[in-house]
């Protein structure tokens, strides 16, 4: 507490904050600490039951499967406070019984999913589940090989009886209504507990808002009973799956570990579509306890095999936010996935950063479809979004990955991802980079869109060789002395290395790269940093939030990237750190840093020879589950030209004709998405809020065509911000056009002044 000069204090205000100072310390950081303590000692849980009674606690019990740690609970202190007991984890560490001890305090951890309207969905009909049309991301409703390929190619899997059997996952969320239709079947307790109200039930708590859904949501995508006449179908609809109740409350380090931890031995896959606030400005990862229980179900879960985390990347894409600043998705042991919209777009929500491993479907602008799923009160919703949906599309797509073969490691099915996932449905995307180890990888999608067929056929048993003993090599210059940085400046560090050349952890061929270091800088958002490998790929470990104006920089934080995964790290790497901003009070220091790499001695079997790209349109499986061949036509690929027949007559048109009706529907279409990208146009929101009908809309072919001609030449920095309808290709041409949001709205509300 700091003393203010020059003022008189009078001897009961010295009394005050001596009092003060003796009970606990006020935090900057608007903590609120709870009155539990997690403690290590080495000697079981009959030695930690004696300290607790000895010292005046209540002892709750070990924390989560971490042996020798414990939680403990003071009566006597409130149960949240916004100041620290610092006396109180002093007597506990001073005693030499105890190994180590810290106060729990309540972690804030957001939901990711954005809060959106949604329009209603149309898809063919497969099974007899109600809502299964709503699901396009699972089938293939093309007509023609002509228009894009947007399921994740499910289908030819469940044909194969492969629908999730035998495998358990459970989602760690506000609870799981496991008495709804549509999930009962599936539901397993033992995967299942509420640390919340610390019992075995994990059932939600109602409330008028419906706020605690979004766990019920995330199972139900996994795991919905197929052909009930109910809601939809899961990706992996006959698996088992539970819910751990874990933030409908306070949320501490003692709770994430309790549920990261729970039941290894029982639960294969942990899905999980939360995490640190979104917010552009926060910096935070797991504690030690949710770190230590990671690393217990990485080396012992699944009977050794490793437990499998899959994890949403993040939502905070509309406040600059990077998920590197994350510690759960920047994760070696999670298997991090963003989103991806219906037309193949990166979200207006999504994070960039090199940790993301893979891409899952997900909701995207006003007019895209959004993801089915279970609801409360035993509903349905077709309104379920963000990179929460994604997660739980991506774990029931591993469900049926384990059940093709449950002898996988996590490393092994990290190995599959990177190897199986598709560039081609995302490529028309900005930041697409091929490797040293020839793999495309993009810091918005990671290796690409999740193909459940490629994935379960390629981990077949019969053909699957495995990967390698994994290796770590950590590179480190002891003679490193701190480095000042300024606006406007650039710190270079070269880095040579043999990766351990000669010793038994010597690295050949790269999975995870970390770069671990502690920076103090002015404004943390400022900095721009990035890694270059000796094979030349360029990797940003964190770009600039410009939300972030905190102090405190970096302290021993571990960028993870994946981009390099398959190339040999020996050489000289390069990091560079800049800040660009023009903030010309910024300073600092890069203190210190460490190289840490992961990988295997030798090249794994199924990386000897290069991954072959093909496009994703080329195999379709009908609205009937059928795999066709459809024309035998070459398929348009991103980086070709299209040399493809055109349709003949007999072929089903790409859209529908060009009548004045659909000419006024296309208009409107267009209007809603620059709505969505531009709601602070005042005209454009009263237009479309009156809900005016498109009948009405008397807006001419010609003028759209005017409105083309303002942008012939325009040139886009990422395709996400462009403007589609399903019927611009005969609008604008046989190519998709590109637009700028600004001088086509313009345009666009010029037109509707001329209509009037």
């Amino acid at each position: 507490m700091k003393q203010r000069s020059r003022l008189p204090i009078r001897s009961a205000a010295l009394a005050l904050v001596a009092a003060l100072c003796t009970v606990g310390t006020v935090r900057a950081d608007n903590k609120q600490y709870v009155n539990e303590w997690a403690v290590e000692v080495v000697g079981g849980p009959e030695l930690a039951r004696t300290i607790a009674e000895e010292l005046g606690y209540d002892f709750v019990g070990q924390i989560g499967v971490l042996e020798d740690h414990y939680l403990l609970r003071h009566g006597s202190h409130p149960r949240r406070s916004r100041r620290s007991a610092d006396d109180f984890t002093k007597q506990l560490s001073e005693d030499d019984r105890v190994s180590w001890a810290e106060q729990q305090y309540e972690k804030q951890r957001s939901k990711r999913y954005p809060r959106r309207p949604c329009k209603d969905c149309t898809a063919e009909t497969m099974f007899n589940d109600v809502m299964w049309n709503q699901q396009w991301y699972l089938q293939d409703t093309r007509t023609s090989s002509f228009l894009p390929k947007l399921d994740l190619h499910v289908i030819p899997v469940w044909k194969k009886g492969i629908t999730g059997k035998g495998i358990v996952l459970t989602v760690l969320d506000d609870g799981l209504e496991w008495n709804h239709t549509d999930i009962q079947a599936n539901y397993d307790p033992e995967a299942s507990f509420d640390f919340n109200d610390n019992d075995p039930d994990p059932f939600p708590r109602y409330d008028p808002t419906n706020e605690n859904r979004h766990g019920t949501r995330c199972a139900g995508e996994i795991a919905m009973q197929a052909n009930n006449n109910k809601c939809g179908v899961g990706v992996a609809y006959n698996s088992k799956v539970g819910g751990i109740r874990m933030l409908d409350g306070m949320v501490t380090d003692a709770i994430e570990a309790s549920s990261i931890g729970f039941n290894p031995q029982h639960v294969d896959i942990y899905s999980a579509s939360w995490g640190p606030n979104d917010d552009g400005k926060t910096v935070e990862g797991p504690g030690r306890l949710a770190q230590r229980a990671f690393e217990y179900g990485i080396q012992k879960g699944r009977g050794g095999k490793g437990s499998i985390f899959v994890w949403a990347s993040g939502n905070g894409g509309r406040h600059g936010d990077n998920c590197d600043c994350d510690g759960y998705t920047d994760s070696i042991y999670t298997v991090s996935i963003s989103s991806a919209s219906q037309q193949g777009l990166s979200p207006w929500y999504a994070e960039k950063c090199s940790s993301t491993l893979a891409t899952a479907y997900s909701s995207g602008d006003y007019t895209d479809q959004r993801i089915t799923s279970a609801d409360l009160h035993n509903d349905c919703t077709e309104t379920h979004t963000g990179t929460s949906a994604s997660a739980p599309l991506a774990a029931g797509i591993i469900a049926l990955c384990l059940e093709q073969n449950p002898n996988l490691t996590w490393r092994e099915l990290q190995h599959l991802i990177v190897w199986t996932s598709e560039y081609d449905p995302l490529c028309n995307n900005a930041g697409w980079k091929k490797n040293g180890a020839s793999l495309m990888v993009n810091n918005r999608f990671g290796f690409g869109l999740l193909n459940a067929k490629t994935l379960v056929d390629m981990a077949d048993p019969k053909t699957w060789k495995g990967v390698p003993e994994k290796k770590k090599c950590i590179v480190k210059d002891n003679t490193f002395e701190s480095r000042v940085l300024k606006a406007g400046g650039e710190i270079i560090i070269e880095i040579p290395t043999k990766a351990c050349e000669g010793q038994n952890n010597h690295i050949m061929a790269l999975e995870h790269v970390q770069l671990e270091g502690t920076i103090e800088y002015t404004r943390r958002g400022d900095l721009h940093i990035t890694l270059t490998s000796p094979s030349g790929t360029s990797t940003v470990l964190l770009a600039e939030r410009e939300r972030d104006s905190s102090p405190n920089g970096f302290k021993n934080w571990a960028f993870m990237s994946v981009h390099t995964w398959g190339e040999d790290p020996a050489g000289t790497w390069v990091l560079r750190i800049t800040d660009m901003s023009g903030r010309k009070q910024n300073k600092g220091k890069i203190i210190d840093w460490k190289l840490i790499l992961h990988g295997t001695s030798t090249k794994p079997e199924h990386m000897r020879t290069p991954r072959v790209y093909r496009p994703y349109n080329a195999v379709q499986n009908d609205r009937r589950g059928v795999e066709t061949k459809e024309d035998k036509i070459e398929v348009q690929h991103c980086s070709q030209p299209f040399k493809g027949k055109k349709p003949s007559s007999s072929t089903v048109p790409l859209i529908p004709p060009l009548t004045e009706n659909t000419q006024e529907k296309a208009v409107l279409r267009l209007l809603q998405k620059t709505l969505d990208q531009q709601s602070n146009h005042n005209n454009l929101q009263q237009l479309l809020h009156s809900r005016v009908p498109y009948e009405k809309l008397n807006v001419s072919i010609q003028s759209l065509h005017s409105a083309e001609k303002l942008n012939k030449y325009s040139q886009l920095k990422d395709l996400e911000n462009s403007l589609y309808s399903e019927y611009n290709d005969q609008i604008y041409g046989t190519k998709p056009y590109k637009h700028r949001d600004d001088r086509l709205l313009q345009a666009l509300l010029d037109m509707l002044e001329e209509s009037q």
